[in-house]
C-alpha cells in the first residue's frame, strides 16, 4: 500500500512519487554522531561517492539526490571555503560570484546570521536549474560544484541540465530508496499521526519529546 509522499519539494513543483505507508519515526532527534555521518559540503566528489555507497547509495543518487539543492538556504561558514583565503580553483568557482559570497559573507555578524540560496536562478521553484549553476560555476558547495567536473558525475550532472524530466524521474527514484534505508521494526519508534510533529504522550505507553522532529545540522 503506497501514498502520494506530499513535502515541501512537491509543493514547489517536484516531482511526486509514492511511498509505502506507516514508516515509523524515531521517538528522538538524531544523534550528532549520526548527523556527523551526513556528507559534508567540502566533500569532493569520491568522498561523496564513497559516502554514498556506504548507504547503498549509486552514482545516479548522487548526482539526482544533490539536485534538492535547487531549494533551500546555506550560512556563510558552509561555504566560505569557496573563497577563504582565496578563489577556490579545485573545483573552480566564478570569480564573480565568489567575489559576490565574500563581499556578503563580509557582513555576518554574529556568525551564522547571514542566508544564502542554493540555487541562483530560481530559489523558490524545485527545478534542474542548479544544474545550470553548476555548469556555469555558480554551485555554492564545494560539493555541488564537483558533479560537473568529475569524470563520474559529470555526463549525468549535464543530461539533468539538459532535460528536467530526466532528473525529477531519478530523483524520485533515489528519494524511494532512501526512503527505505534505516527502518525500525516492532516496537521501535512510532508512526507519527501527523509527518511534522510527533504524537502527543499517553500515559503508560512511550512517545517522542518535543524535540522528536528535529535534529541538530
Amino acid at each position: 500500500m503506497t501514498n502520494i509522499y506530499a513535502t515541501w519539494w512537491m509543493q514547489a513543483g517536484g516531482p511526486h512519487f509514492d511511498v509505502a505507508f506507516g514508516r515509523r519515526d524515531a521517538l528522538a532527534p538524531a544523534s550528532q554522531d549520526l548527523v556527523d555521518t551526513l556528507p559534508a559540503p567540502s566533500f569532493d566528489v569520491p568522498t561523496l561517492i564513497s559516502s554514498f555507497g556506504n548507504r547503498s547509495l549509486d552514482v545516479a543518487d548522487l548526482v539526482a539526490l544533490s539536485g534538492a539543492h535547487t531549494f533551500g538556504i546555506a550560512h556563510c561558514p558552509s561555504f566560505s571555503d569557496r573563497f577563504t583565503p582565496n578563489v577556490d580553483l579545485n573545483p573552480l568557482i566564478d570569480p564573480l560570484f565568489a567575489r559576490r559570497l565574500r563581499a556578503k559573507c563580509a557582513k555576518d555578524v554574529p556568525q551564522g546570521t547571514v542566508n544564502q540560496t542554493l540555487d541562483v536562478r530560481t530559489p523558490d521553484v524545485f527545478d534542474n536549474k542548479y544544474y545550470f549553476d553548476l555548469i556555469v560555476r555558480q554551485g555554492l558547495f564545494k560539493s555541488d560544484q564537483g558533479l560537473i567536473d568529475h569524470p563520474d558525475t559529470r555526463l549525468l550532472a549535464s543530461r539533468f541540465a539538459l532535460i528536467q524530466s530526466a532528473f525529477f524521474r531519478q530523483f524520485a527514484k533515489s528519494m524511494v530508496k532512501m526512503s527505505n534505508m534505516d527502518l525500525l521494526t516492532g516496537t521501535q519508534g512510532e508512526i507519527r499521526l501527523n509527518c511534522a510533529v510527533p504524537n502527543k504522550r499517553v500515559e503508560g505507553i512511550e512517545t517522542a519529546n518535543d524535540d522528536g522532529h528535529t535534529a541538530a545540522m
